[in-house]
């Protein structure tokens, strides 16, 4: 039995090994760890160097390490923004509409709802409505494509959606799969501390129905005790709680202990949300990673703009709206002009990056830092489009080579 156990542990370890030794692709660095943490709804002159100062931390942070100057969103609303990153495409979605919602406008038979390998047994009363436009048709909330979880997974690379105040069971089962928690049922005050929207692991049926799929779902604490020990998985997306992503509380949930504003400033509410990512940034540098042999990234980015106000919205398959159009009728019509910091433990230090880079270039990034060859969707669209009404021209979809890149000086302390 102990003779098992040890062959087993050094056959794991030689594993890691060759999976560190592989060299990343296109130029990008083959990393050991890469954190994301994905905010809401801000312009980049809203958050980095804004004046008055609104986020002193997130400046600091993209001074002192690297920060893309022109990086997009690829859509309005949120949901489609991150079912992008994770699969090279928004698969049709424009609304914000739970991942249970059929092409029919109603939710799914709950034979067909599978979560973890069993039935969903969660409230889905949450509707699905959509945008009502007909140059958009409503579709599937739900999808058998292919996606960086299963890429992960089939690579043998471990990874965890952590998500703030995700709702737990008394025994600490978490639930992913609810779409508002608390609802006004559960508390007429305030509700939505947490949403599935912002969840794409829920959106993937193989994901969601795989029976491992809840431990793949952590809470806020388990990133942090992990980062602690230095043992998080290889790839960490964090998403805050509405509370906390800079998007932020409205009404009665401002006066609600968990989203009370803290410190000073032009903006209580982008405070917080700084404050909580110099929390989780934090939590990583002085993680046992950070200081070790290995490559390790944070990325701080947000999914979109508000409003799309901020001049051009988008690059890099970016499908412009008509003048004076709906935002929510043309797909991947671009979501705006977004911060997006790269922090690394080996990479250069003040770097500015000014090539255009958008949510599909962060999945080939990934995708490259990691080792794998095959790029999702848009994440492969290499070779600048020129379209045949000749309105514009697609610029390509580039990995982050220079943000990802590794200084040997500092690599070998």
């Amino acid at each position: 039995m102990m003779l098992r156990f040890g062959l087993t542990a050094v056959l794991a370890l030689v594993s890691m090994s060759r999976a560190m030794a592989a060299p990343g692709l296109e130029g990008v660095p083959a990393y050991g760890h890469i954190v994301v943490i994905e905010m809401e709804n801000r312009q980049y002159g809203q958050i980095i160097d804004a004046d008055p100062p609104t986020s002193p931390g997130m400046t600091e942070l993209a001074h002192q390490f690297g920060v893309a100057t022109n990086y997009y969103g690829i859509s309005h609303v949120s949901q489609p923004n991150y079912i992008a990153f994770v699969s090279g495409d928004q698969q049709g979605i424009t609304d914000d509409d739970p991942w249970y919602c059929d092409a029919s406008h109603a939710p799914m038979p709950r034979d067909r709802a599978i979560v973890a390998g069993k039935p969903d047994a969660a409230s889905m009363s949450t509707t699905c409505e959509g945008h009502g436009s007909a140059s958009a048709p409503y579709t599937a909330h739900h999808f058998s494509t292919r996606s960086l979880f299963a890429q992960l997974n089939d690579a043998g690379i471990s990874w965890s959606m952590f998500n703030q105040t995700m709702p737990l069971d008394p025994d600490g089962t978490p639930h992913p799969e609810v779409a508002i928690y608390p609802d006004k049922k559960q508390n007429p005050d305030f509700h939505a501390l947490y949403v599935s929207k912002h969840n794409p692991a829920d959106n993937f049926d193989n994901i969601r129905s795989a029976p491992d799929f809840l431990t793949h779902n952590r809470t806020e604490q388990q990133f942090l005790d992990e980062a602690a020990a230095g043992t998080l998985p290889r790839f960490s997306y964090f998403i805050p709680d509405l509370c906390h992503d800079d998007h932020g509380a409205s009404g009665p949930m401002n006066t609600a202990l968990q989203c009370r504003h803290h410190g000073a400033g032009p903006s209580p509410l982008l405070t917080l949300g700084d404050q909580k990512v110099q929390q989780l940034v934090e939590a990583v540098r002085h993680s046992p990673l950070w200081n070790s042999a290995e490559n390790v990234a944070v990325v701080v980015t947000f999914d979109e703009d508000d409003y799309g106000s901020a001049g051009i919205q988008g690059c890099c398959g970016y499908h412009p709206v008509a003048e004076g159009g709906a935002r929510f009728d043309t797909l991947n019509q671009g979501g705006g002009h977004i911060p997006t910091i790269v922090i690394t433990n080996h990479g250069a230090a003040r770097m500015q990056d000014a090539t255009p880079y958008n949510h599909y270039s962060l999945l080939r990034t990934v995708e490259d830092a990691f080792g794998i060859a095959e790029h999702l969707g848009h994440a492969a669209d290499i070779r600048p489009v020129q379209p045949a009404d000749g309105s514009f021209v697609q610029t390509p979809v580039l990995p982050m080579v220079k943000l990802f890149s590794v200084q040997p000086s500092r690599a070998s302390r």
